[in-house]
């Protein structure tokens, strides 16, 4: 699976989704997820200023500005992984070096999680951070949906930039972007759920429903360092 840069999520913030296979008789998660995603529209100005901010540093006790070795060492720290358990390749397109490490459990996620460490190409230091569940042992969308509902309600208890908090977009045929903010600087957070069915109601139209999902729902949090200038390869203009 290709690392995603901020570069791959684009929005079109006229349409919102909400998961339509959650809306069974069973199960109330998908009005719960879908309440959640209106309230963070609705909130006024006056309770954003009341909320903390949030400044997007890295993941947990690994910051960005790091380099590998710090990163190597700090795994086998905060998440008790063994040296012969990080997994170190390249992304031939963008020039980074990614670092990854599979963990057993990683609340509030279901089952086994994948936490990819990217280092920029020029400066060679830690830019993002990408944790992605569902792709070791596939979930059950419920599960998946219940705990990117907990995160989305996690990441909107904090303010962002003004006008920069975005939530229930859809960037595919089964993909939703939960949540995206910005913070004051040029930190970005993305939480991503994909491999859903839901519908998307545009201004004045019947709501229309994705394909069925070809695959699993895995959900995806990515930490973004840079949103404006991501450390990757480029080609200089006026080369070719």
């Amino acid at each position: 699976m290709r690392e995603l840069h901020t570069s791959d999520v684009q929005f079109d913030p006229t349409e919102v989704a909400q998961p339509a296979d959650l809306r069974r008789s069973e199960g109330s998660i998908g009005g719960l997820l879908f309440a959640a995603l209106i309230a963070l529209f609705v909130m006024s100005g006056a309770q954003a200023q009341e909320l903390p901010k949030y400044e997007v540093t890295g993941f947990r006790d690994i910051r960005f500005g790091q380099s590998e070795q710090d990163v190597r060492a700090l795994l086998a720290k905060t998440l008790n992984v063994k040296a012969s358990e990080v997994v170190s390749t390249t992304n031939p397109i963008e020039g980074t070096s990614v670092l990854t490490v599979k963990v057993a459990s990683l609340e509030p996620g279901p089952g086994p999680a994948r936490i990819a460490y990217i280092f920029g190409h020029s400066g060679k230091k830690l830019i993002q951070v990408n944790v992605v569940w569902g792709e070791e042992a596939p979930q059950t969308v419920d599960a998946v949906v219940a705990a990117g509902t907990r995160l989305q309600r996690y990441f909107s208890e904090f303010s962002w930039k003004k006008d920069a908090a975005r939530a229930g977009i859809p960037v595919g045929e089964n993909t939703v972007v939960l949540f995206a903010g910005d913070d004051e600087k040029k930190g970005s957070v993305r939480l991503v759920i994909d491999g859903v069915k839901y519908q998307v109601q545009r201004d004045g139209d019947q709501p229309a429903s994705s394909p069925e999902p070809k695959g699993p729902p895995k959900l995806m949090i990515n930490y973004i360092v840079d949103r404006e200038r991501p450390d990757i390869a480029k080609i200089e203009k006026g080369k070719f």
